[in-house]
């Protein structure tokens, strides 16, 4: 089969060590080991997959027999009508997300829908954490509103006061997120970081914290998990939740958005169970640290990127064959 690849970055690769751009390239990575001949913006092809969000939507106009199949992530209940529509051209619509894929007829695709699961890079390797003379906590991604960094400082304080045991790192690629790089017992990271820098400001923290309203997947999450490193989070948008150490759980609704871009619903993490965790995770850091680091081992052999493309492409022939 050859695979016409698209998205909304130049010739298909990026930059980026996280997000799209990471999930981007991993998958490019993935599909060459596995074998499938892969060629950027080809009139060629037998398939035509584009990763972006609707509005960079660019299937080939000319003459062709491609099986169009438009893959991007989302993370509320509702979608643009213009973007349902742009979405519906398509012959398949996919999502990394199951719980998206569940709502997706809801928000007006009428074209079958499929799940295409993101995995988790080797350089996030199990380490086994023990508990320091001061537990750090740390969030990745703060400059994403719905990602609600700015939850975390003033339920950390709540949770740990005048404790000087803890620490916590917020990291935001926006140097606009706060002028402040150290305020007490939080600091703010506003560099751009390498991929070893990342894998080293994980591996240099003992505890994950990520209230984030909704997610297409969650990298960074997972990429604590991978590291086996303790991960507070909401399990009610995590595809691995089973991952997930239940004692570190942020309990959360499903409410009306309040940002525009994401309409619909999405969920509104409870601040007080975010704060619980952040102290279990302190007082007991050790059995929490074990749990993550035996499934650590799991996520990875669960979501090597090999085996959820080797999943979602060989599923695929399948359906081809069939027609």
């Amino acid at each position: 089969m050859k695979l016409s690849f698209k998205t909304d970055l130049e010739n298909g690769r990026a930059a980026g060590i996280n997000g799209f751009g990471s999930a981007t390239n991993s998958m490019l990575d993935a599909l060459q080991t596995l074998g499938y001949h892969v060629e950027f913006n080809s009139t060629r092809a037998d398939v035509e997959l584009i990763f972006a969000q609707p509005l960079w939507q660019s299937f080939d106009e000319g003459p062709s027999d491609a099986y169009r199949i438009h893959y991007f992530p989302w993370e509320s209940t509702s979608l643009d009508k213009e973007w349902a529509q742009l979405l519906n051209r398509a012959d398949e619509v996919w999502t990394p997300s199951p719980l998206i894929a569940s709502w997706m007829p809801g928000m007006g695709i009428t074209k079958p829908i499929y799940v295409y699961e993101h995995g988790i890079d080797k350089i996030w390797q199990p380490i086994e954490r023990k508990k320091r003379d001061i537990t750090r906590f740390l969030m990745v991604g703060a400059e994403a509103a719905r990602k609600n960094g700015w939850l975390i400082p003033p339920a950390f304080r709540n949770a740990f006061p005048g404790n000087d045991h803890v620490g916590l790192t917020i990291k935001s690629i926006q140097s606009g997120w706060n002028n402040v790089k150290i305020l007490g017992r939080v600091n703010y990271i506003t560099d751009l970081y390498s991929k070893d820098e990342m894998v080293n400001l994980f591996n240099t923290h003992q505890v994950y914290v990520y209230p984030s309203a909704g997610e297409g997947w969650g990298l960074t999450p997972m990429q604590a998990i991978a590291s086996g490193m303790p991960t507070i989070t909401l399990p009610a948008w995590a595809p691995y939740r089973e991952f997930l150490d239940p004692r570190l759980a942020i309990d959360s609704e499903l409410v009306k958005s309040s940002h525009e871009i994401h309409p619909g619903k999405y969920f509104r993490p409870d601040t007080k169970s975010m704060i619980r965790a952040m102290q279990i995770a302190f007082d007991d850091y050790d059995s929490v640290a074990q749990f993550a680091y035996e499934n650590a081992f799991k996520v990875h052999e669960r979501y090597s990127w090999e085996r959820v493309t080797q999943d979602a492409f060989g599923a695929l022939e399948q359906r081809l064959n069939a027609r």
